[in-house]
């Protein structure tokens, strides 16, 4: 007569299977996969706003420079007063900004206005995306019509 090993539920004993944990443990594996490339994805997100946004107050503080130059004498506004900055050119309230460029292109009398200036002021920058990756370059453009107070 052969002895038979007494089964889980007939001894009473209760517990999880060597594969139920196995499984378990993939399933949570995956999930846990899912919420760090979504956190990568997400701190990615951030870090190209923050670059936007400081290529755009680039822009907008050199556009008020102009705006305030414009205001004494119109005519100080020229293509060569304003030569391209190359990255790492720019210097904000004391700061470099190494990864910014900025040119200034100025027009006169557009359309035909006598007496008004059409100022573009472009920044550019090369976004980091994953892992540190440098992306094509992107801009900026904020432009401006400067006219004569006459």
């Amino acid at each position: 007569m052969a002895m038979e090993a007494p089964s889980r539920r007939a001894s009473g004993e209760t517990g999880f299977t060597l594969i139920e944990i196995i499984v378990a443990a993939a399933v949570i594996g995956v999930g846990l996969v899912g919420v760090v490339a979504g956190f990568l994805h997400a701190v990615g997100g951030l870090e190209a706003g923050r670059q936007q946004t400081t290529a755009v107050f680039l822009a907008e503080q050199r556009l008020e420079q102009l705006k305030a130059v414009a205001l004494a004498d119109l005519r100080h506004i020229t293509a060569a007063r304003y030569s391209p900055e190359g990255y790492g050119g720019i210097v904000s309230e004391g700061q470099a900004m190494p990864a910014y460029r900025r040119t200034v292109t100025i027009t006169d009398a557009p359309g035909g206005l006598a007496g008004a200036k059409l100022v573009d002021v472009d920044v550019f920058y090369r976004p980091v995306v994953g892992f540190g990756v440098l992306a094509s370059e992107r801009s900026v453009r904020l432009s401006a019509l400067l006219a004569s107070r006459r």
